[in-house]
């Protein structure tokens, strides 16, 4: 049975007392995620009213309740009876007219003219950093949720003024028992809230919402407000979300912006790269939004902001005499200094290195990095090693070398063995031949074209229980999320493929791990690391595609208390040493992007 068939019947009447109202059944407003609006008036003084009949989730409703409360109808549109009725929640609130989703589809073709597109870019920053001030996030930016002013000409005109609605998915930012009164930093791999077309390249990657979020969301509306449409329009299927973020991450914001004003790519520019707890710059992205004159200003800013550049690099040491015009500048009045992103048209990739030290008893004595041009070379150089005692923990087939790290002692692996596969296929077969043979996956590399497995048998009382792996043309966030509560976790993980590319992800039960996360990112996700450092977790894998890196970290497990993760464009064998000098031993190596 589908939900409309276990609705109750839309009421008559709703509300109390001096506060009741007449519900029009048959003058059906619209819908949103979790509700139905219908036109309504007040029994007594026939106000035109708005009623909203929420019918699955009570807390949803709620949170809406609050936040529209706190808002007071400024910038939102007034409450006037919130309750129940049945097995409805009910909210009862201003009359409002159209939606921009409306407002775009009355103006064949497709598509609003910059002028309209900039007022209502202006309205809605406006909008959005009055709820900020509230304390909340509102989760769901899009154009169904933004309406216009009610008119009874019927006239759609957002300059007329414009609210913003449906805030069921509103959550705080803000929090006062934090030392810097913002909420603490948060991911889940299989989160997900707000609606896949618009929302920020973060909430995909299942981080907590901030600020920067609504922001980014209300980029992508303006930019599909202007050109009627969105590059990743189009995508269906179970992994429908991971495809929509992989777009968005991958596209520079030329690209994404192309046949649109420029100054959008400013606006998506900047929002794109803030930092979970910045405050925004609101008065900046109104300027952007300042129709024909943003563009002008923007440049006039790039300017003075290389000027300030050059004035800084030539600035005199400390304690010499200023130029004069230096000190009578401290007398002027302060002007505002906005920041302007310049929109980047190139992607880095570059090595990444991780390094941790190891507690004493397990130490590694020696470690040896191998590098070699074809695979045949490394392989010679493995069997070597493997004569000496010496075992992989490192594989990595990428930037058009063959590497590994092998350590002489306490690596935990007895007897190894090194598969290559020369196709785009994984070796699935060979994996469940040594399976039979008790050795269990213990490293996966690839390249464009090419698989590289490790598999080893393992000293007893470090020995996986179980093990299980996924190929996937997406990153498998689900898969993860399943395993990890069956008490598996990631060990291994690799990608292959240049242009179609493929995720290894191999999970282990038994492994010396309490708590994993994955950070996913189209960049360097410093922030988050540095996030996770902090509530001790450690670097256990890495892997990075052309256009994304996964660092899987995770806790309990018997490594050491210290842990550098360094970048370089050239080779690693340098950095890798300044880590060796320095008593870190290699636990992870990769290459792809990192900006």
């Amino acid at each position: 049975m589908d939900d409309d068939a276990r609705k109750d019947p839309v009421p008559y009447q709703v509300g109390e007392n001096s506060r009741r109202y007449h519900v029009f059944k048959h003058a059906h407003l619209g819908s949103g995620h979790f509700g139905d609006v219908y036109m309504g008036e007040h029994v007594t003084t026939h106000q035109k009213v708005a009623v909203k009949l929420e019918h699955r989730s009570g807390s949803i409703a709620r949170r809406e309740w609050e936040v529209m409360r706190y808002m007071n109808g400024d910038g939102a549109p007034k409450v006037y009876y919130t309750g129940h009725h049945g097995r409805y929640y009910v909210m009862v609130m201003d009359l409002l007219g159209p939606t921009l989703q409306r407002l775009l589809e009355s103006r064949p073709p497709r598509g609003l003219t910059w002028d309209t597109v900039s007022v209502i870019g202006y309205k809605c920053v406006q909008l959005l950093r009055k709820l900020h001030a509230k304390g909340y996030v509102h989760g769901d930016v899009k154009p169904e949720n933004f309406l216009c002013a009610y008119s009874e000409d019927n006239v759609i005109d957002p300059s007329r003024g414009l609210f913003m609605v449906d805030l069921g998915l509103a959550s705080r930012w803000r929090d006062l028992s934090k030392p810097r009164g913002h909420i603490a930093y948060g991911q889940r791999v299989d989160h997900f809230s707000g609606t896949v077309r618009y929302a920020s390249v973060n909430a995909h990657l299942g981080r907590w919402l901030s600020r920067r979020d609504d922001l980014e969301s209300l980029g992508y509306m303006l930019l599909y407000l202007y050109n009627g449409s969105l590059p990743w329009q189009g995508y269906s299927g179970e992994d429908k979300n991971m495809q929509v973020c992989e777009t968005k991450g991958r596209m520079t914001v030329d690209a994404m912006c192309r046949g649109a004003p420029e100054v959008l790519q400013y606006f998506l520019a900047y929002v794109r790269q803030m930092k979970f707890e910045e405050t925004p710059d609101y008065d900046y992205l109104m300027l952007l939004c300042d129709g024909d004159r943003g563009l002008t200003e923007v440049k006039k800013l790039i300017v003075a902001q290389e000027r300030e550049r050059i004035r800084e690099f030539c600035q005199p040491a400390v304690g010499s005499k200023r130029k004069q015009r230096d000190a009578e500048d401290d007398g002027a009045p302060l002007v505002k200094k906005h920041k302007v992103v310049i929109p980047k048209r190139m992607k880095t990739h570059q090595w990444i290195i991780v390094s941790t030290s190891a507690r004493t008893n397990l130490s590694p004595q020696t470690q040896c990095y191998t590098s070699h041009t074809s695979y045949a070379n490394l392989v010679k150089e493995v069997e070597r090693k493997w004569g000496l005692g010496m075992r992989i923990t490192s594989l990595n087939f990428a930037g058009g070398m063959w590497t590994a790290v092998l350590n002489s002692r306490n690596s935990g692996y007895m007897e190894q063995a090194l598969h290559y596969c020369h196709e785009p296929d994984f070796p699935r077969d060979w994996v469940r031949q040594k399976w039979e043979q008790a050795y269990f996956i213990t490293s996966v590399a690839g390249n464009s074209n090419c698989w590289g497995v490790v598999c080893s048998t393992m000293q007893r009382g470090r020995k996986y229980k179980q093990q299980s792996y996924i190929v996937s043309s997406t990153f498998p966030s689900k898969w993860i999320a399943d395993k990890w509560s069956a008490d598996f976790h990631i060990t291994s993980i690799a990608t292959q493929g240049r242009f179609q590319m493929q995720w290894c992800v191999v999970m282990s039960r038994g492994a010396p791990y309490k708590d994993q996360c994955v950070e996913l990112d189209f960049q360097y996700p410093s922030h988050s690391i540095h996030a996770r450092w902090d509530e001790n977790y450690m670097i256990t894998a890495v892997a990075c595609t052309q256009e994304q890196c996964a660092f899987v970290m995770s806790r309990g497990a018997s490594y050491g208390e210290e842990q550098r993760c360094t970048r370089t464009s050239h080779g690693p064998l340098h950095k890798i040493r300044e880590d060796w000098n320095d008593s870190l031993y290699v636990t992870c190596l990769s290459y792809g992007r990192v900006s």
